[in-house]
């Protein structure tokens, strides 16, 4: 009877019972008494039930269906009429257009000059130059279409590179598995430098590739 009472003693005359236990005054609780902390001991000391073991192994072998989904995230903007992206972790800053000033001799279709950022002369490049894009006459870049013109500021290995958006979109997140290939009716050159196609807001979007654009500004300084 001793026992019965030991095990079921906080259903009985402990904190779910009717009190009437004397150790309650001085224990406050249950779950400080030695009785309910010997009986919670012995659950673990207790033998597992008949194909327990068998069947913990069998579940800790099996592989892990649930596959890790990994997103990736880019800033998507606008050149005349594509909508590209860049991986969002290389972009800085981005800043309403500033005064570009050309460098006699050097400043081509792809380095277009150097800009003030923030008190610092920045290198300034013409992506839609690299990849051969038109601007988009029949889009108004005005307030009342909430389409701005910005600057965009990247920086990789401590050093930065700007250039102009005819608008930004925001970021846009995505797996590896959702990246389509670039169509063939894509000119080369922007096939050259392109990772794949992403949907972001129903707008197909072009994933360029950092390290290849970063490379092509390079070589248009020389």
């Amino acid at each position: 009877m001793k026992q019965e009472i030991n095990q079921h003693c906080w259903n009985k005359i402990g904190i779910r019972g009717d009190r009437s236990c004397p150790e309650l005054a001085n224990k406050v609780h249950c779950r400080n008494c030695s009785s309910y902390e010997s009986i919670g001991r012995n659950l673990f000391d207790r033998e597992p039930p008949d194909l327990w073991l068998e069947e913990a192994a069998r579940i800790i072998a099996e592989p892990d269906k649930k596959e890790e989904i990994k997103k990736e995230t880019c800033l998507v903007f606008r050149l005349g009429s594509e909508w590209l992206g860049l991986p969002a972790g290389i972009f800085v800053e981005l800043t309403r257009p500033r005064a570009i000033r050309r460098v006699p001799h050097r400043s081509n279709q792809v380095f277009l000059g150097l800009v003030g950022i923030r008190g610092e002369i920045q290198l300034c490049f013409s992506v839609d130059g690299l990849l051969g894009i038109q601007p988009e006459k029949d889009i108004k870049t005005t307030p009342a279409t909430g389409a701005l013109e910005r600057f965009c500021v990247i920086s990789r290995n401590n050093r930065k590179w700007v250039f102009p958006v005819a608008e930004v979109c925001g970021l846009g997140a995505y797996t590896e598995h959702e990246i389509q290939p670039v169509p063939v009716t894509v000119a080369k050159t922007m096939q050259k430098y392109s990772s794949g196609v992403i949907a972001v807001n129903n707008r197909q979007t072009g994933l360029l590739n950092a390290e290849l654009i970063i490379a092509a500004f390079e070589r248009s300084l020389s």
